[in-house]
């Protein structure tokens, strides 16, 4: 009898030891080449949704910035087909929030925070006060256009700012007031700004921009 309740007992251990670690390879991020090619994944798919209705004299990355700033519509199809597009990166997202404690519960700030932290990131200290500083000299110079008269303090970052949500944009972005620029902070900023006229759609189209530009200026 004792034999026999040894033998369950550790049968029951084991079954549990396999339950915690089936968790723990769950919870687990991704690996960030997988990450990098899960945003390149997304991103060709939303290349395929947005071709149906693509002007002809818009190349995919003006068509991209005119539906993030409201100048194009996008049918309701196509908006649920992007968000379906976009669930790997909302999964990611919620993983990194859970292994960093972050408390990110509505869906636009998932999206943003899956695009704009990679695994290998430091959440608190990745962005900073001057990393989305974008500074207007028209009333100086009073020519050029916007993308031309904007001196950009980041870099890279402010680079693939400008591509992913357009000068506009960027402008209402760096006016940000916020003092912390930890993840949850930053994402809040970027999606208030992405999500004015296409809501997470808007957000998830301009954030895995984003996330590959930022990727290819790190592996340059």
């Amino acid at each position: 009898m004792k034999k026999t309740l040894l033998i369950l007992l550790t049968i029951f251990l084991f079954s549990c030891q396999k339950e915690d670690n089936a968790i723990n390879t769950n919870d687990s991020l991704l690996s960030q080449k997988a990450y990098y090619t899960m945003l390149n994944d997304i991103n060709f798919q939303f290349e395929i949704i947005l071709n149906e209705s693509k002007p002809k004299d818009l190349s995919i990355e003006e068509y991209k910035t005119a539906l993030i700033s409201g100048k194009i519509g996008l049918s309701s199809s196509q908006q649920n087909k992007i968000l379906n597009a976009t669930k790997p990166l909302i999964d990611y997202s919620n993983k990194l929030a859970k292994i960093n404690s972050l408390s990110i519960d509505d869906l636009v700030s998932k999206i943003a925070l899956g695009g704009m932290y990679s695994p290998n990131d430091n959440l608190n200290s990745k962005f900073n006060a001057k990393s989305f500083q974008a500074y207007n000299e028209s009333l100086k110079s009073n020519a050029l256009n916007a993308k031309q008269i904007m001196r950009i303090d980041g870099g890279e970052v402010l680079d693939c700012a400008l591509a992913a949500i357009g000068a506009d944009a960027l402008f209402a972005f760096g006016g940000s007031t916020a003092t912390a620029w930890t993840a949850a902070a930053v994402t809040k900023a970027f999606s208030a700004v992405a999500k004015r006229f296409l809501g997470p759609v808007g957000v998830a189209i301009a954030v895995v921009s984003f996330g590959i530009c930022i990727s290819h200026e790190s592996l340059d």
